[in-house]
């Protein structure tokens, strides 16, 4: 269940923080919002943090929600940007500490496992080689270009509504979809594993 056009009593009661009604509206997104930032970080442990701390935020800015997007898209560009000010601020720490952004965590791109939440729309992916290589090699692409892939390729957004979530022209999504795609598959075909190309799926609609 995608809660698009939450009822208006619940939605006015939420804002005003009742929690039954709060409860009503997060409930059907709180393992979206995860499988957001999972897709977002490769370290499970940070993608918990961010996906409470994107809740959170939803929680406080709930009052300022005005309808004009679908309550999911919000919620979704309430994480994307909680992930991308984590990355942006990661990367001013591994810059200042001389390292190489995007191997803060070397040993821990993980794929979630079995019954965890963050299997997109619930599926269990640990058993899945494709999958795996995949998570690896989305790590690689930077995170802008990461947060149209994730909203179009795992979330199944179409262009508009990528554009709301992101605050972009469709024009400039699109653009960034192609470069990101190519960018997945370049980082794939680097990867030393056979069958890197199983990813492709994702890199060549």
């Amino acid at each position: 269940m995608v809660v698009d056009r939450p009822d208006p009593d619940i939605l006015k009661r939420a804002q005003e923080g009742d929690r039954d009604a709060l409860d009503v509206l997060l409930r059907p997104e709180v393992d979206r919002v995860y499988a957001v930032c999972r897709r977002m970080v490769s370290n499970r442990a940070d993608a918990e943090e961010l996906a409470q701390d994107a809740l959170v935020k939803i929680i406080h800015g709930l009052r300022g929600y005005d309808g004009r997007a679908s309550l999911s898209t919000w919620m979704t560009r309430v994480a994307i940007n909680v992930c991308l000010s984590w990355h942006r601020a990661r990367g001013r720490r591994m810059r200042r500490a001389g390292g190489i952004v995007g191997l803060e965590h070397p040993d821990s791109v993980e794929s979630p496992s079995a019954g965890e939440p963050g299997g997109v729309d619930g599926v269990q992916e640990r058993e899945d080689p494709r999958r795996r290589r995949v998570e690896r090699a989305l790590d690689a692409v930077r995170p802008d270009f990461r947060a149209v892939l994730v909203l179009r390729d795992i979330r199944g957004l179409d262009y508009a509504a990528i554009g709301s979530a992101l605050d972009l022209p469709v024009g400039t999504v699109k653009s960034r979809l192609f470069r990101a795609r190519a960018a997945l598959r370049e980082a794939m075909e680097a990867m030393e594993e056979d069958g890197g190309a199983d990813g492709r799926g994702m890199v060549d609609e």
